[in-house]
């Protein structure tokens, strides 16, 4: 009996129950990605769901629910048993849906409890070859000078790209043309033929085009150096001061899973995500982990929300 004591003192020393040391074992434990398989958010759910799966010793698996811009993905995590076997990973378009829809069947504010927020990585900002532009200074003189001729690339309109692309042109003062292609990979394209003068990428992509001629990066866009191209200035270097904006991916589960739940999951993603081998893995992607608290997760996509509320009021675009 003592030594049962003994066990549930350590137990709640941790911030579990002894209900919350396991996750029910007659249910699937499933990530929700809530994107088709093959893009950067589903690699890394499945990175997640395999380490996950090794912690708790049964498989984990990745459920892609693709569509509507992951609405369709938060809806199912939303409304599924709140018994922290379903698992939302998102994109930071989780923090633009609110100011960009109209109409979503759910308050992700409300909705959804924060686990941690996973990791997060700068963009690029890069500038066409055969633009006489080496850095941002630079290129606001440029486009202030030629205030017809300066357009900027997206993989589509409301993208997290977009948006970023949106809170540097406000920022810097400038007129440019959005041009949304469908896809990154077209948007680079333009780029690189001249016809947009400027385009956001994550930083995976952007320092491999960079490093090969085909672009010229001039900026990162996160609030300091990044250690993943230590070498390259910051946008806020560059004269825009508090200038910050982030690839980011966060882990929610529904908004009713008991706390003790939210901690246990979190203590599982926190240590993996600082794993000697995913804090590797993940440069490769030109991402680091951030695996905060579940607290500071809400408060980070509470505070991302309010920026991006401004930036698409600011820039006078329309939610759908």
């Amino acid at each position: 009996m003592f030594r049962r004591s003994l066990v549930f003192a350590a137990m709640l020393a941790t911030g579990l129950s002894a209900t919350a040391q396991n996750l029910p074992a007659d249910k699937q434990i499933r990530i929700i990605v809530p994107y088709a398989a093959g893009g950067t958010s589903d690699i890394l759910g499945r990175k997640l769901a395999q380490a996950l799966g090794d912690k708790l010793g049964r498989p984990v698996i990745v459920d892609n629910r693709a569509g509507a811009g992951g609405a369709i993905g938060t809806e199912a995590t939303v409304r599924a048993d709140p018994d922290g076997t379903t698992i939302l990973l998102h994109s930071g378009a989780i923090g633009t849906e609110p100011a960009l829809k109209r109409q979503i069947p759910y308050d992700v504010t409300r909705d959804l409890a924060a686990v941690t927020t996973a990791v997060q990585g700068p963009f690029a900002l890069l500038v066409a070859p055969q633009l006489p532009v080496k850095s941002v200074p630079e290129l606001i003189a440029y486009a202030k000078a030629n205030p017809q001729l300066v357009n900027f690339g997206t993989p589509g309109a409301g993208t997290s790209v977009h948006l970023a692309s949106e809170q540097f042109k406000l920022a810097a003062g400038i007129d440019a043309t959005h041009v949304p292609y469908k896809g990154a990979g077209p948007a680079l394209t333009a780029l690189m033929a001249g016809d947009v003068q400027f385009v956001v990428d994550p930083l995976a992509t952007a320092k491999k085009f960079a490093e090969s001629g085909k672009v010229r990066a001039i900026a990162v866009t996160t609030a300091k150096r990044s250690d993943l191209w230590p070498s390259m200035p910051t946008v806020a270097e560059g004269g825009l001061s508090g200038f910050d904006s982030t690839v980011w991916y966060g882990i929610y589960v529904p908004a009713k899973t008991p706390a003790e739940t939210v901690r246990l999951l979190n203590n599982h993603f926190v240590a993996i995500l600082k794993s000697k081998e995913m804090v590797e893995w993940l440069r490769e992607q030109g991402l680091e982990p951030v695996a905060d608290t579940p607290e500071q997760a809400r408060q980070w996509l509470l505070k991302d929300i309010q920026r991006w509320k401004s930036v698409v009021q600011a820039a006078g675009i329309k939610p759908e």
